[in-house]
């Protein structure tokens, strides 16, 4: 494996960037699941079927992907031929709800072999009725929703959901004004977050160690995801967060080529410890990050 770091700056956000090169074999586990992120977990204000509005959260989480697996098989039917060599029945896609709850658009992630169901799918997706949006502060959010689709001939289509990203308008206006009075980055503040172990170091020596302990905890906690390498693919992923004033780390955010790699990124970064938070003029302050990281098969 080779691990290279370099540090740019732009802007409010101090960009490490992080190069991984290991072969597909350095990382399979027998049996590993697609992902240990738990979405609905994270997003609970997610817009859900109408029917599946009920007391209970894991009520509801279970009703939705019933109802999303129901439409599929109702409306999907593949064709006895369809599992061969170069397609083992699986596919990830995206859709997309708007404020309403109404359909906005698709995405799969299309691989030569998954043509001739891509427009199945988007022809499903299109049959989606109009979901229930959650209100916040009276303002409507819109949800995007990863899932995972395995596909046999004759049996039902087994769909897993692998992330949901909840939208919030409204309150992103407040977090943009809020980052322009109260986010410092990292090569401008008095005192840099302080990542465990860097304590005794020198304040001068700080940020080194900072990026040394960041790069080795990547490094520590970096898993290739199985599926990605049974597909092949490679690429790169930015992680965005914050060091709040508290020294915990918030906001977690992801933007990729594949979910795989996303879910991959942000299960990392949450392993990231509390740490002493970045100061000016001796007051904490919020100090933002961006991360790319990049993944290769040899």
């Amino acid at each position: 494996m080779k691990f290279e770091l370099k540090t740019t700056y732009l802007t409010f956000f101090t960009i490490f960037s992080f190069v991984f090169l290991l072969s597909a074999q350095d990382y399979q586990v027998d049996g590993q699941e697609i992902t240990s992120y738990r979405p609905f977990e994270v997003a609970t204000d997610y817009a859900n079927f109408s029917k599946c509005i009920m007391p209970g959260a894991g009520a509801q989480n279970a009703c939705f992907t019933d109802n999303l697996q129901e439409l599929f098989n109702e409306n999907l039917k593949m064709p006895k031929d369809s599992i061969s060599q170069n397609f083992n029945g699986k596919v990830y896609f995206n859709f997309f709800t708007d404020d309403k709850g109404e359909l906005e658009s698709t995405e799969i992630f299309s691989r030569p072999e998954t043509k001739f169901i891509e427009e199945k799918i988007d022809l499903v997706l299109k049959k989606l009725p109009t979901l229930k949006v959650v209100q916040l502060k009276d303002t409507a959010v819109s949800t995007g929703y990863v899932l995972y689709a395995k596909f046999n001939p004759g049996k039902s289509v087994r769909l897993k959901v692998v992330d949901i990203k909840v939208s919030k308008e409204n309150l992103k206006k407040e977090e943009k004004k809020e980052a322009g009075e109260g986010d410092f980055s990292f090569q401008i503040v008095d005192d840099v977050p302080v990542f465990p172990g860097c304590e005794e170091v020198a304040k001068s020596s700080r940020r080194s160690c900072f990026q040394k302990k960041i790069g080795k905890h990547i490094v520590k906690n970096f898993r290739y995801p199985e599926e990605a390498q049974e597909l092949g693919i490679e690429g790169r992923v930015n992680i965005m967060f914050v060091i709040d004033k508290d020294g915990s780390v918030k906001n977690i955010k992801t933007r990729g080529p594949h979910p795989l790699f996303e879910l991959e990124g942000r299960r990392i970064f949450a392993k990231l410890p509390q740490m002493t938070p970045g100061k000016v003029k001796g007051k904490p302050v919020r100090v933002p990050f961006s991360i790319p990281m990049t993944f290769r098969l040899n």
